[in-house]
């Protein structure tokens, strides 16, 4: 692939990766302001179509689980796609490999360590501002901050271990709950493709291992590994048909939180309660529908040159490249600032119009902090990275000359 085409191609991926973190900063924004247009309880709306559009495809430009799944998908095709575009010889193939591995931990600790530390400095600068505005806004978020403990060892831990290695402890930033699937799920990319990459009949092994994983986030790493394994092979070429893939991915991608019987969504819930019972399983429709969605978005992205034309658009891109500090800033940013601005305007304006101010302008100096936040901490992270892989790869070829002179 020409350096040009590898460009263009990064760009619209960041494209669709930095739209889909702020449809999970969207999503945590009408989780405290709009509660109903995600649990559909027509006590808690604050406007009248809540409960509809909550229930209608327009709830993925807002669907947190979705935007998580294709983050995942994402992933699982990024990590990957380098090993299956070219004909790679074995000793390459094994230190593109090894170097992947090696960075992986440091690349996403070192960003979402400093979020936890932030959340500590909110903490004892008592700027988080949520309690204030639970009263009007009738949100099922009823996080206390002032409770969290700020020893500094069980702070330091919540930075760097548990996030990575404890699924369930993130109460400092609860957006970090996707670390641990974002690291485990790269070391499974980099498993398969250490131990398959290079079978012809490793289309078995992911037969396998997606029926292993059908009731896990890991399968969509699987999932977006194996598009880009099929990106080498003579896919469908019709437009028409990635566009009906498309159309399908959007309709699976958008099964909205509320239940799905009695709605266009019924049959998300019959087909998968059926594969239960038939298989045994305990799948979540939800989250089966989300996953298989992003991967047929995602297919079709890579199909449908119109599609990369939009995503690769400048501003999209640019918002790619801020999407991790985005993400991982953006929760603490809500409950401080975004909180305590709403509390003050809600005085003078009415809801939508109070909701409205309080988003608009909330979106500038988050933007402002998520550029320098890549700039510095993300973009820190990844020089840092790349100075541990070299010198643990310097350290194990001093070792391995050492031992052969033995």
């Amino acid at each position: 692939m020409s350096k040009e085409t590898s460009e263009k191609k990064l760009f619209y991926l960041d494209g669709i990766r930095g739209l889909v973190a702020f449809a999970v900063v969207i999503s945590h924004y009408i989780q405290v302001f709009y509660p109903a247009a995600l649990n559909g309880r027509s006590q808690q709306a604050h406007f009248e179509w809540d409960i509809w559009y909550g229930h209608s495809p327009i709830n993925l430009f807002y669907n947190g689980q979705f935007a998580v799944c294709l983050f995942f998908v994402l992933s699982g095709y990024v990590l990957s796609v380098k090993m299956f575009e070219t004909e790679l010889d074995s000793d390459t193939f094994q230190k593109l490999l090894h170097s992947s591995a090696i960075r992986r931990y440091i690349r996403l600790a070192v960003p979402a360590a400093v979020s936890v530390l932030l959340v500590y400095l909110a903490i004892i600068t008592n700027a988080f501002h949520l309690q204030e505005i639970w009263g009007a806004t009738w949100t099922d978020m009823k996080k206390d901050y002032y409770a969290l403990d700020t020893n500094v060892y069980t702070v330091i831990k919540a930075a760097i271990f548990d996030p990575f290695f404890r699924f369930d402890a993130h109460p400092y930033n609860p957006v970090l709950w996707t670390m641990g699937y974002e690291l485990l799920g790269s070391f499974l990319i980099f498993g398969f493709l250490a131990l398959f990459g290079r079978v012809k009949k490793r289309w078995i092994v992911y037969v396998v291992l997606s029926i292993a994983l059908i009731q896990t986030y890991f399968v969509a790493f699987l999932w977006g590994m194996l598009l880009a394994d099929l990106l080498k092979h003579k896919w469908v070429q019709s437009k028409i048909t990635a566009v009906l893939v498309l159309l399908m991915g959007i309709y699976l991608g958008s099964a909205p939180y509320t239940a799905l019987m009695g709605t266009m969504y019924e049959p998300i819930e019959v087909w998968t309660k059926n594969i239960n019972e038939w298989f045994l399983f305990n799948i979540d429709p939800r989250l089966l529908a989300r996953t298989l969605g992003s991967a047929m978005i995602l297919y079709a992205l890579l199909r449908l040159k119109g599609l990369q034309h939009v995503f690769g658009w400048k501003p999209f891109a640019y918002l790619g490249q801020i999407s991790f500090s985005l993400y991982l800033i953006h929760f603490t940013f809500l409950n401080t600032f975004s909180a305590f601005l709403f509390s003050k305007v809600i005085h003078h304006f009415s809801y939508n119009f109070a909701y409205a101010i309080t988003f608009l302008v909330s979106m500038v100096p988050l933007f402002i902090l998520s550029h320098y936040y890549m700039k510095y901490i993300d973009q820190g992270a990844l020089k840092l990275a790349r100075k541990a892989e070299k010198k643990m790869t310097a350290s194990k070829i001093r070792t391995s000359h050492e031992g052969f002179t033995m």
